[in-house]
């Protein structure tokens, strides 16, 4: 086995002489903690198994709401964060523009169900792309084309070896890659961005299982006492590293969690946390708000639409936390602080 890590950045100081860097056998990244290896009989199984809730999704139109006001779009001086459906988010902090895993398109036989009103030509300013994982759904080839060459993107923050994909489309935007528990290099900004684990894999053709790494983001702005924290938790089954991210980054303000494609539990249970996982999840991450996210956008499981939201409420609800849940509308801006 070895350990991978990128030599010019950082780690975290809790992890500082004692995280050697990603493991990887053959090539392959590994998941120690619950070993994990995608493969044909699950997908073949949930292929052929009829889905006990088909009549209940069939009559489920519930989309996620719109917002049409592109005005923020315009405005450069306070700090916001806008959901674009699925995992796709614009965040403004510190005048600077963030997009995680921007995928506006349509997939092979799934199509978008949610969009924003506008298209890439409006998407101006764009500074950082954060790329969580290789999947489809998350890494879209058009999408970070278009958004390349409409911006002058200064750099692309990434897993380990996630060149091997985009590197041609990108142009001679930086690509900078990290592995878990390391900072990339965002001097001169007033933002700190660390790479951190999840429960997940990586896969975009038939060969190439975990050849590249999976995570998820921590944002912080500002410094000390007045830091804020933003946790975007890419793709992620239930994990305990979800405390631990907590126990290093005390003070979250806001967790951006999946809460979607988690039916049928055969297929999904290793991939994707379910609203009670992912409520347990925002709550060992020790975060002020929770903004579900990666449902509703794409139809990739058997679950109703809009079960995970309805779940997701009901458990915020009986902790006596519905004023902890974020649920803005596709585009509509969340103001964050003073800019």
């Amino acid at each position: 086995m070895e350990y991978l890590l990128n030599p010019d950045l950082p780690v975290h100081p809790a992890q500082a002489g004692r995280w050697r860097g990603n493991p990887v056998i053959d090539g392959q990244f590994q998941y120690l903690r619950h070993p994990f290896r995608a493969s044909w009989p699950p997908v073949l199984k949930m292929m052929l198994t009829r889905n006990p809730q088909r009549a209940q999704k069939k009559a489920d139109s519930w989309r996620p709401p719109v917002h049409p006001d592109v005005g923020y779009l315009a405005d450069r001086s306070r700090n916001y964060i806008v959901w674009l459906g699925h995992a796709f988010f614009l965040m403004q902090l510190n005048g600077l523009r963030f997009l995680t895993d921007p995928q506006l398109e349509d997939m092979p036989l799934v199509p978008r169900r949610v969009r924003p009103p506008f298209d890439y030509r409006q998407l101006e300013g764009i500074d950082y792309l954060l790329l969580s994982h290789d999947h489809r759904d998350h890494v879209d080839e058009k999408s970070i084309r278009a958004l390349c060459a409409n911006n002058a993107i200064r750099k692309v923050l990434a897993p380990l070896r996630m060149t091997d994909v985009i590197g041609d489309w990108v142009g001679e935007v930086p690509i900078e890659e990290a592995a878990w528990f390391q900072r990339y290099d965002l001097s001169g900004t007033g933002v700190e961005v660390y790479f951190l684990p999840t429960r997940h894999w990586c896969r975009r053709r038939l060969t190439d299982f975990n050849r590249r790494l999976w995570g998820s983001f921590m944002v912080t702005v500002g410094e000390g006492g007045a830091a804020r924290r933003i946790y975007f938790g890419g793709d992620s089954a239930a994990t305990p590293y979800w405390k631990e991210i907590g126990t290093m980054f005390p003070g979250i303000d806001v967790a951006l969690m999946g809460i979607g494609a988690y039916k049928p539990d055969f297929m999904m249970q290793s991939n994707h946390a379910n609203p009670a996982e992912a409520f347990q999840g925002y709550r060992d991450l020790g975060a002020t708000y929770w903004w579900p996210m990666h449902h509703g956008t794409y139809d990739l499981s058997y679950e109703p639409p809009s079960e995970p939201i309805l779940w997701s409420a009901q458990l915020m609800n009986e902790h006596g936390l519905a004023d902890r849940l974020l649920q803005p509308a596709v585009n509509e801006p969340w103001w964050w602080g003073a800019g």
